[in-house]
């Protein structure tokens, strides 16, 4: 009798607070309708990541189908700092990686999206979901759902809390590092399932339109300094000319060495669709491509590229971010 006592004073006490914890199979129950049901889904919304202490805004738009055992996706992300658009393609064909600003289209073999999460796909939210030791409460209408972080790309990342309204479409997602940081999120302004998409939608298109214009950077911006050493010190710094660009060069030695090489891009006349034989990564915003000790970003109209047999994608990659921040002359 005292037992029953005590658990309806905590049920009374959490109801009060405008939340309750719930069995987890109930709400499960209701994704599984939604996974089982769902032959597509449109989402857009902002995302928010801490890039070295600034934060950088992206418009994503978030577009899926099934047909039989075939997926195909496309993924809209707008740097609304550089206004640069980049569009993430996956069909039949391949994944294709497609910037509009530069009538560039580059092409990989992968397992793009399934190779790491991705906090704008629903595909990614629903593992949340599914795992074990996820934490589901309801609060209000809403569910939260509170599970460990595996973001490859973001290690300091280890906790992030999910938001769904009662209809299992998600409203948000926030994410943490262990000093409770927010260091991402996620919020869907607009989420649409088993909508209509016209035939050929997710089709390689023949050619790009720029519908938005970008902020490029001139020859005189270069050379971007990383703040992101990792206690290096730049011990060379030179300019060759290949084919008329400038390249700029930058060495750093230390107990973790990387040569940091960097190029203007200009928008090509004609749509150039490029083969990429290199790992895809996409990292919360930032696409780029890694081949054992390399990795190549291009972001606005600058193409970076880290060497090291020192530094993890990871680290090679915030090298880059880095950059975006920091022009020291």
């Amino acid at each position: 009798m005292k037992k029953k006592i005590i658990i309806g004073v905590i049920v009374l006490v959490c109801v009060s607070m405008g939340f309750i914890i719930f069995k987890p199979a109930s709400f499960s129950k209701q994704v599984d309708k939604v996974t089982n049901d769902t032959d597509s889904y449109r989402m857009v919304g902002d995302m928010e990541v801490n890039s070295n202490n600034e934060y950088k805004t992206y418009e994503i738009i978030s577009e899926w189908q099934r047909i039989d055992d075939k997926e195909y996706f496309k993924v809209t992300m707008t740097d609304k700092g550089v206004n640069q658009q980049q569009i993430i393609l996956k069909n039949d064909e391949g994944v294709f990686v497609i910037t509009p600003s530069l009538n560039q289209v580059f092409k990989f073999k992968g397992e793009w999206p399934n190779n790491s999460p991705k906090p704008y796909l629903l595909q990614s939210l629903l593992q949340i979901v599914a795992d074990e030791k996820s934490v589901v409460t309801k609060e209000g209408d809403d569910y939260l759902v509170e599970a460990v972080a595996t973001y490859p790309s973001a290690e300091n990342i280890v906790r992030q809390v999910v938001r769904f309204n009662k209809d299992i479409k998600p409203v948000s997602l926030s994410a943490y590092t262990n000093e409770n940081n927010c260091e991402l999120s996620m919020n869907f302004n607009e989420v649409e399932y088993n909508n209509k998409f016209d035939e050929g939608y997710f089709d390689m298109p023949k050619e790009v339109s720029n519908s938005i214009t970008s902020s490029y950077l001139q020859d005189y911006d270069l050379p971007l300094y990383p703040l992101a050493v990792f206690d290096s010190k730049l011990t060379n710094s030179t300019v060759s000319s290949i084919d008329g660009v400038d390249q700029h060069v930058m060495e750093f030695s230390g107990d973790r060495e990387f040569t940091v090489t960097q190029n203007l891009k200009s928008p090509n006349e004609q749509l150039v669709i490029e083969e990429i034989d290199e790992q895809l990564i996409e990292s919360l915003g930032m696409i780029g491509y890694y081949n054992e000790n390399k990795l190549t970003v291009v972001n606005a109209n600058v193409e970076t590229t880290v060497y090291s047999a020192d530094l993890s994608v990871q680290e090679m990659l915030s090298v880059v971010q880095s950059m975006q921040v920091a022009v020291m002359k």
